[in-house]
């Protein structure tokens, strides 16, 4: 019975030194992202900024398309749209029924059945928006998303830097990998 006791507790003993190996390895290998988190958060917040000014500059660019050699046509609004897409169907100048498989640009308020007058490249008659509207209409969702990212990014990045402000005066700070002080042992130094 004694030696059914020993096996077990040298077996737990390894698991339990394997965990810590394990959560020392992971600890080691998070600590320079912990220690940057501020800038982290700050670049995903600019990098999700651009992003939001892309998709304002592809509208412009599309607009720009169609105003380049535009046309004029009334066109149905189809059932089967999504939360993405208001599928139209419209005749061209050339007499070509068209349903472009990306939908119409700027749909707000259109439901199935409407006739609407849109504006298209006659070049590429896939790319449609409804009359009247332009890339304009997004200034305002935009810009209202990218000052509600930085109302919760900002704070937040303001945050952690002054905990690692505070962590670094306390001394709480963890050391680079390569240090070697008497309460932290390299990962898998032998005891």
């Amino acid at each position: 019975m004694n030696d059914v006791r020993a096996t077990v507790g040298a077996r737990a003993r390894s698991l339990y030194d394997a965990a810590r190996t394990a959560w020392e390895v992971t600890r080691t290998a998070v600590a320079p992202v912990v220690r940057r988190a501020p800038e982290i958060v700050v670049g995903v917040g600019l990098v999700l900024s651009v992003l939001a000014v892309l998709v304002l500059v592809g509208a412009a660019r599309n607009d720009a398309a169609i105003s380049a050699d535009q046309g004029t046509a009334v066109a149905e609004v189809l059932d089967g749209g999504d939360v993405g897409h208001t599928f139209i169907r419209f005749t061209a100048s050339d007499g070509a029924v068209l349903t472009p498989d990306t939908g119409v640009l700027y749909p707000r308020g259109l439901e199935p059945g409407n006739y609407v007058i849109v504006e298209y490249d006659r070049s590429k008659p896939e790319l449609v928006r409804v009359a009247g509207r332009s890339w304009t209409e997004g200034l305002g969702p935009v810009a209202l998303g990218i000052v509600g990212l930085w109302v919760v990014l900002g704070p937040t990045a303001w945050a952690l830097a002054r905990r690692r402000k505070g962590r670094a005066e306390d001394g709480t700070t963890p050391r680079p990998d390569g240090d070697v002080t008497p309460d932290r042992e390299p990962v898998g130094a032998l005891r």
